[in-house]
Parts: structure tokens; C-alpha cells; sequence
């Protein structure tokens, strides 16, 4: 961290990062920040990026003044303070010659990413989300390369090799929303309800880009419905959008410059469901981020959830109606619950809301429960308001708070307003308190709420108890959360009779009961997966399908390795499946993520020899791809020319480069496994996030789990 100093009798407090007290005290005396930053990017991604800076500030009296900036002493040229030269006080951090670690270099192009908190590695900054601040930008770039930020472009000239680009003044907004993106890529435009629409991408395949006209439709679509709920106009200049090939996260928000991963965007042939649902809802997320996050923004991020929540709960109505062929409380409940109990069923579950004392730690923040737990929290609140009041509620919110920042707090006081609820003790239970309730019915056939962490703990909800003759099946509509236990009767029934349910909200929240309950020792292991193989098979609903596959497939990773063989047998049979539809595909990519039998990586060979796969299994270039990777590894003598050969069949540099980082990974050879693993200790290594998530699952691949556990201690 860079101490600019203003001589005064308060020094500010310091400490490695960002802490909070460092915020709090800078956002009491700091205000109408603006930055006017001007980067040179050479095109070799070998040579440093160079930037100028012109910070301006209100500051209420004369303190000490923390700049944060994390890229070392001899990165800051020079210095001035009301325009003279000034000395530089370095302080725990250092760091203008900007740091990579935010820049994400590649060929051809790159991309800043600064959340949580990077800013203070690209460029001197107050990296806290509750200093909003007016961005100026201007871009020195190759000529023959094409640049997009947050702001619309002002201005471009050409000299030589080389332009400048200039773009509009920014709405106040949080440095790490700020953004820019530059390099060779692809550009295509269009005007769809009135909102004119740029994307930005690499991909090359005419089948994938033709998906485009889809994908602005869908922005569009987000960007009316949103304005039509809150009742405020897209609150910023512009919406392009940038597909990146091996982006870190499903998409980030960025105002006028929204990055999405190229692979939600550009689906593969004959998409499923899941993947169509996804895609949109993957939109809908970002685009209600505009609102809810960008235009309203935390104080700190232990209330980044309140952005992230609005943004999943507003994707799932804004897809529901793209889809009227989808039931859309199937569909929510496989898209929230499912994964929320994942995470919230373990003894490291955590609550909505986290204390986080320094932003260094707010990638912990993030996962199940803030983006799927909390989803459900948040339509639980609505309904318990009413739509109205709770829309009303929230148009208050955004128009007192607008470009500028706000906590929970500040909306449940809001939303009390419009409610006689008690929401306070209500947040205190769902948002604050770590855990799910657990709920049973006792010999009276009462039903029992109990806090697994003992506690006594109550969570305020209305939970359904279906009766049929002695059976006691608990939330068949879905409506509650927690883990509903079942008494062997009622589980019995509901194997037996779950396909007398009409409705797929009921079907599917019997099946997360049943596997819940599997967890909890009460359905043996082998029955259960023989139940989920039969319901497969027979039901006609793609996410339900979908979702009995999901359960297969985990317990195939989690520990059953005593029944490998048995849900090999089940998992090939329903890949063979015609009568699946797309799903049967899906049944084919699980069984190929852990099959174990000689006679079946024999037939899976020659099915990706020839291409040739089962009747009605549909496999992309990037199916072909894994099932390589997974060939290599079930068969070492034949490695080196399988990988060979499926590399000359890759199509698009960057899926070859993808191949490339990861090929080494399903090496025979342990020393070229372990000089992979060492690699990806360095971070400079890890810089494209999912290839090397992809790269770690191969290390640690379940057949060669003994070897991989050399690698537990060093990661």
C-alpha cells in the first residue's frame, strides 16, 4: 500500500490489503473522487503496461491520505500533491507501471478483472466499493486493435502503428467495476428494441456465432423487463458485452463493458435445457447488476450477497417467461435448492451475511449460499410482503440510493415500511445465522422443527405435510427449505409412488428428500442409485431427468466407490437410452468422467476413434476433447497418440491453447504430472482460472488418487 502523504496530526490505520477500518475512515472524509487514467498497452504481452494518473479528491481536513497500490516502490515514477512534486511514503504494500495479476494478458488481447479488490494492482486507488468515483479513460493500443470500457468512445486518432482512444466520463461507480478491454477481437452490432448492442469476441465457429442475433434478444429483453420493475431507466451510457474464451467466472458486471465466458454464450450443437437456462439466466444476472450492484452498491463486501441476489432472483423471472415450455418452479428449485443444500448441509456452511474484516479475504465470501441460498431467502421475503409492497419497496431503494451506496440494513428498513412483518427477526434468522432447519413428524404426527447446531434456532416458514394413510411426506411443494427426514414408510412411499405426482415441482422435491436422506444414512446406497436409474429412465421431464443423472454422477465422486461398478452398468444403460432425448448425451458425459471397466474404455475408444458414438448421442469437438483426456488416462500406452490425434482435430487457437495447458495433466509420466502441479503453485500460472481447475481435477483424478496425494500439503 502507497502512502501519499498530506501532513496532518491523524495518520490513517494500516495494515497489508484493505481493511475495514482503513475503509471506514477514508469514506468518512474522502468524497467526489474522480480519476482521470491514461494506460499504454503494447501488443507483446511480455512488456509492461504504463499508465499516468490524475486523482482528485474532496478531503473534509488535512490527514494522512492511504492510496493503495500493491505492485512495489519502483512502479510509481513519480509524484505531485496540488501539482508539486511530492515524496512517496510506502507502507505494508507497494506498488505506476501496473501489476499483470488483474490485466489478464493474452495473445491477441486482454481484460482487467478487479474484483473484489485489484484495482490497487492495476493503477493507485481507494479500492473500497463505498468511495464511487467518475472514471476518465484513454487507451494507447495497437492500430489494428479495437478497445471497450465502461464509458461510450469520445474520441479516436491514428498515428502510426498505433491509436488513442478516449472515452466518456463514467456514472460514479466502484473501482472494481471499472473495466477496459482491449485487443483483436471480433465486433458485431445490432439494434434490438430500440437499445443499440455491441459484442465483442474471438469465437470462429459460423454455428456459434450465428447464436448472436439469440443473445442480443436476450439482452434486450433483460434490459426492458428490468426497467419496466423498477421503474428507472437503464441507469448507464451504454451495454456492450465481451465473450472471453476462458474467463475466470461465468460474467462480471462491469457497466457498459459486461464480460461473459465465451462458453455460456456460444453453446455447443443441440443444446440441452439446462445449458438454453443457463445462457439466459447467465444474462438476466449480469443485466440486473445494472441496477442492483453498479447503480446501487454495497458499503463493504460482507454485503455482497444483497447485489448478487437481486441479480439470480431477477434472472429467474426474467427467464421464466423466455421458456413457457419450462416449468418455472422446476426449474428455480433445481437452479437454487439443489446446490444451496450442498453447501449448507456441511459442517462448513456459513451464513448469508459474513463479517469480513479486510478485502483481502472477500473471495471467501463467494459460493452456494450467497448465490443460491440467498435467491430463496429473497423470494421467501417477497412472498411473506406481497409483490406489490416488495416491488414498491425495492423502487424506493434504488431511487434513494441510486449511484451511490447502501447496506441490508438500509433496505430492510425500507421494506419495513411496506409491511407489517417483523423483518428484522426474520433477516436475523434466515440471513444472519449460519444452517438450515431440520424437520421431522413425531409419533403424534406433529410435525418438529430442530437447529442441527443446537442453538435453538427458529427459521419462520410454512412447511406442508402431505398425508396418505400412515405415510408423512414432508415439503412435496418445494416451498421449504431445510432437510426433511423421513421415516422409512414415507421413504418407501415415495420411492414407489413419486411418479403419481403430477406436478414436476412435487417430483423434484421428493427427489432432493430422497437423496438428503440417502446422506443422512436412511436410503442404502445401491437401492437409491437403482431408483434414480429406473426414474431416469421413465420420466419425461428433461431437468428431471437431468437432475436424477446429477445425483448419480455424485455419488459416483463421493465416496460409493463400492458400487463403481453398478452405477457404471446403470449410468451405460441410460446412455444408451434413446427414449432420453438430450439427456441420454448427458448420461454419456457422466459415464465418461468415472467409468472404470477395460471392456468399456475399449468400446469408448473406439467410439472416439471413429467418431461414432451410441444411437442418439450427440457429442460436440469439446465432448470429443474430454473423452481424450479421459481415454489418456484409462489408457497410458496409447496416451501420447490419442492426445495427439485429438489435438490436430481441435478447431479455434484458443481451444488448442486450452488443450495445451491442460494435456500435460493426464500425463502417464508422474514427473511431468508433478512438474504440472508445481507450475500452477506460481499464480502467474493459474491466471486463466478454468483451465487450471481443469488441470487440478486431472491431477487428482480418481484413478490416480494415491499418487495425488503428494499434492495435498504443497497446495
Amino acid at each position: 500500500m502507497a502512502a501519499a502523504l498530506l501532513y496532518g496530526c491523524h495518520k490513517a490505520p494500516i495494515e497489508s490489503g484493505v481493511s475495514r477500518e482503513l475503509a471506514q475512515e477514508r469514506a468518512t472524509h474522502i468524497s467526489n473522487v474522480r480519476y482521470e487514467l491514461t494506460f499504454h498497452l503494447p501488443e507483446d504481452k511480455e512488456e509492461p503496461v504504463l499508465g499516468t494518473e490524475v486523482l482528485t479528491f474532496s478531503l473534509d481536513s488535512r490527514r494522512e491520505v492511504l492510496l493503495d497500490f500493491r505492485e512495489g516502490a519502483d512502479n510509481i515514477k513519480s509524484l505531485k500533491i496540488n501539482g508539486k512534486d511530492a515524496p512517496v511514503n510506502w507502507e505494508s504494500e507497494n506498488g505506476f507501471i501496473s501489476g499483470n495479476q488483474a490485466l489478464n494478458r493474452n495473445d491477441g488481447y486482454m481484460y482487467t478483472l478487479l474484483v473484489p479488490a485489484l484495482a490497487r494492482t492495476v493503477f493507485p486507488c481507494f479500492d473500497q466499493p463505498n468511495l464511487k468515483a467518475v472514471f476518465s479513460l484513454k487507451l494507447d493500443i495497437p492500430e489494428k486493435w479495437v478497445a471497450v470500457s465502461d464509458g461510450g468512445l469520445l474520441s479516436e486518432s491514428v498515428s502510426g502503428d498505433r491509436k488513442t482512444l478516449a472515452f466518456n466520463d463514467t456514472k460514479p461507480i466502484s473501482t472494481y467495476l471499472f473495466s477496459f478491454v482491449a485487443g483483436e477481437w471480433s465486433v458485431a452490432e445490432d439494434t434490438v428494441d430500440g437499445i443499440p448492442l455491441h459484442i465483442y469476441y474471438c469465437e470462429t465457429d459460423p454455428a456459434k456465432v450465428a447464436q448472436i442475433p439469440e443473445v442480443f434478444s436476450q439482452v434486450a429483453s433483460a434490459i426492458r423487463w428490468m426497467e419496466d420493475y423498477t421503474a428507472i431507466p437503464f441507469p448507464f451510457e451504454k451495454y456492450d458485452f465481451i465473450a472471453i474464451p476462458g474467463y475466470q467466472f461465468g460474467g462480471m458486471e462491469h457497466p457498459g463493458a459486461v464480460q461473459f465466458t465465451d462458453r455460456r454464450i456460444f453453446l455447443n450443437p443441440d443444446p440441452s435445457v439446462d445449458q438454453l437456462l443457463s445462457r439466459s439466466d447467465l444474462i438476466a444476472h449480469e443485466t440486473a447488476h445494472m441496477w442492483f450492484g453498479d447503480a446501487v452498491t454495497m458499503q463493504w463486501f460482507d454485503d455482497v450477497w444483497t447485489k448478487e441476489v437481486f441479480a439470480n432472483w431477477f434472472a429467474a423471472q426474467i427467464t421464466g417467461p423466455r421458456f413457457p415450455d419450462v416449468d418455472t418452479p422446476l426449474s428455480d428449485f433445481k437452479k437454487f435448492n439443489i446446490p444451496a443444500y450442498e453447501e449448507d448441509r456441511t459442517e462448513g456452511t456459513n451464513a448469508i451475511k459474513r463479517p469480513l474484516g479486510n478485502l483481502s479475504d472477500a473471495g471467501l465470501i463467494y459460493g452456494n449460499i450467497v448465490y443460491d441460498k440467498a435467491p430463496i431467502v429473497m423470494g421467501m421475503l417477497a412472498e411473506r410482503m406481497g409483490p406489490d409492497a416488495f416491488r414498491q419497496g425495492l423502487r424506493e431503494y434504488l431511487s434513494k440510493f441510486l449511484y451511490s451506496n447502501a447496506d441490508w440494513n438500509d433496505l430492510i428498513e425500507i421494506l419495513d415500511r411496506h409491511t407489517p412483518e417483523d423483518l428484522a427477526a426474520w433477516s436475523h434468522s434466515w440471513v444472519t445465522e449460519k444452517g438450515m432447519p431440520e424437520y421431522s413428524v413425531d409419533s403424534d404426527g406433529n410435525l418438529q422443527q430442530h437447529d442441527p447446531w443446537e442453538r435453538g434456532r427458529e427459521w419462520p416458514q410454512d412447511i406442508d405435510v402431505t398425508r396418505i394413510g400412515d405415510v408423512r411426506l414432508l415439503n412435496v411443494s418445494g416451498k421449504g427449505y431445510g432437510f426433511f427426514a423421513h421415516d422409512p414408510l414415507s421413504l418407501d412411499y415415495a420411492m414407489e409412488h413419486i411418479n403419481d405426482f403430477e406436478r414436476p415441482i412435487e417430483r423434484i422435491s421428493i427427489l432432493a428428500n430422497l437423496y438428503e436422506n440417502h446422506l443422512h444414512g436412511r436410503i442404502p446406497a445401491l437401492r437409491l442409485a437403482n431408483f434414480l436409474a429406473g426414474f431416469a429412465a421413465s420420466e419425461k421431464e428433461p431437468l428431471l431427468v437431468s437432475t436424477a443423472l446429477s445425483y448419480l454422477n455424485s455419488m459416483a465422486y463421493q465416496g460409493e466407490t463400492s458400487l463403481l461398478p453398478e452405477l457404471e452398468g446403470l449410468l451405460a444403460n441410460l446412455a444408451r437410452h434413446t427414449s432420453l432425448g438430450q439427456e441420454q448425451t448427458s448420461a454419456f458425459k457422466s459415464l465418461t468422467g468415472f467409468f472404470r471397466s477395460p471392456d468399456l474404455a475399449e468400446e469408448l475408444y473406439k467410439i472416439w476413434k471413429e467418431q461414432k458414438p451410441w444411437l442418439g448421442v450427440k457429442l460436440s469437438e469439446t465432448d470429443y476433447t474430454s473423452l481424450a483426456l479421459q481415454l489418456a488416462v484409462r489408457l497410458p500406452e496409447r496416451s501420447e497418440s490419442i492426445l495427439r490425434e485429438q489435438r490436430a482435430r481441435i478447431s479455434g487457437a484458443d481451444r488448442i491453447r486450452e488443450f495445451d495447458f491442460i494435456r500435460p495433466a493426464v500425463s502417464p509420466d508422474k514427473s511431468v504430472r508433478d512438474s504440472v502441479f508445481n507450475a500452477l503453485l506460481k499464480p502467474e500460472n493459474r491466471r486463466v482460472e478454468p483451465w487450471a481447475e481443469d488441470a487440478l481435477e486431472y491431477l487428482n483424478h480418481p484413478l490416480r488418487q494415491a499418487q495425488a496425494l503428494d499434492y495435498i500439503r504443497p497446495a
